[in-house]
């Protein structure tokens, strides 16, 4: 596969039509921003995740741009090229770098966040993508750390026999009623006071700007029926790296601007609903029940309805990205 790293995303695999921005959906968060440090070189280079909702995407070196598109479904992340490790590397061999160089250069990521949001400003993990350009290249990290690491709390665990993890994985024909059912869940499973907690919790809960966050009942019933579950991928993915899912929306508690802006551009409103690899993306939810990823390079599409996301994340499928209109 070669990914569309010069020109306008496409969405190859077919599904549902996604949703147009109504709006320019101005804001950068969230998103990662880097700084790459090299031998003899008295500053270090810095940037940030691409412009999230820009209609094309960015220009990169061919030595990184063929290396991302040799990767296979296991390394290959939907945003591969837009993340800041890719940029400052291309920056470099694009400025005349020696790439020899880039073996004892050092990069650090951190996560940019809204204001009294505990994550802004930590270490941000390689996605899987980074984490094979920056191996090619030498890159040692700051920030090294496997994305998924930090999926903890009440959840329940996904329970996978032997012979189904020896077995064929999402690419070769996916179950998502089975990977809810190793994961704790069966029909009429209800979590009620789970629920009235989140939606108190989030209730209560304002922005430093003041923005609240938005609840409605298509958010509660599904906060209900699968709040708590811990997901995992269950083999490699159709075309992307296939990516561990909670659902938790506390995750999402100091996202509320994040989720207003959003809401605004697609003309609706946002609730949290979980988080995709320990954090990396939030998932969240709309007033007509649809599925959203917000990662550090962009909003995605994840599909009409929750059981449609959680097959597109776990079985790596492609998600349309969406982009501010013309």
């Amino acid at each position: 596969m070669t990914l569309d790293l010069e020109g306008q995303d496409g969405q190859a695999d077919a599904g549902p039509v996604v949703p147009v921005l109504r709006h320019r959906r101005d804001g950068i968060l969230p998103t990662t921003a880097a700084a790459l440090s090299l031998p003899g070189r008295e500053h270090p280079l810095k940037g940030a995740a691409v412009l999230r909702s820009a209609q094309d995407a960015p220009r990169l070196h061919p030595l990184v741009r063929e290396l991302l598109n040799a990767l296979g479904p296991a390394d290959r992340e939907r945003h591969a090229g837009r993340c800041p490790e890719a940029a400052l590397i291309s920056r470099h061999l694009s400025e005349g770098g020696d790439a020899r160089l880039l073996r004892g250069a050092v990069i650090t990521t951190r996560h940019i966040r809204e204001d009294g949001d505990p994550q802004h400003g930590t270490y941000a993990p390689h996605c899987r993508s980074c984490a094979a350009l920056l191996a090619h290249f030498g890159v040692e990290s700051v920030s090294e750390g496997a994305p998924g690491a930090d999926l903890t709390g009440p959840t329940l665990t996904l329970r996978m026999p032997e012979e189904t993890r020896a077995g064929g994985g999402p690419g070769l024909g996916f179950d998502l009623d089975q990977a809810l059912g190793y994961a704790g869940w069966q029909p009429g499973r209800r979590m009620i006071e789970q629920a009235e907690r989140w939606a108190d919790t989030l209730s209560g809960h304002r922005s430093p700007l003041g923005h609240p966050h938005a609840l409605f009942p298509a958010a509660f019933e599904t906060w209900a029926e699968f709040g708590g579950l811990r997901l995992h991928p269950m083999g490699p993915g159709r075309r992307y790296a296939p990516g561990s899912v909670v659902i938790d929306p506390l995750r999402g508690l100091h996202w509320a601007r994040t989720l207003n802006d959003l809401g605004q551009a697609l003309d609706t409103e946002l609730c949290p609903l979980g988080a995709e690899g320990g954090g990396t993306a939030l998932l969240a939810m709309d007033r007509e029940a649809r599925m959203y990823a917000l990662d550090h390079t962009g909003d995605w599409y994840l599909g009409p309805d929750l059981r449609t996301a959680l097959t597109t994340l776990l079985s790596g499928t492609e998600p349309g990205r969406l982009i501010n209109p013309r």
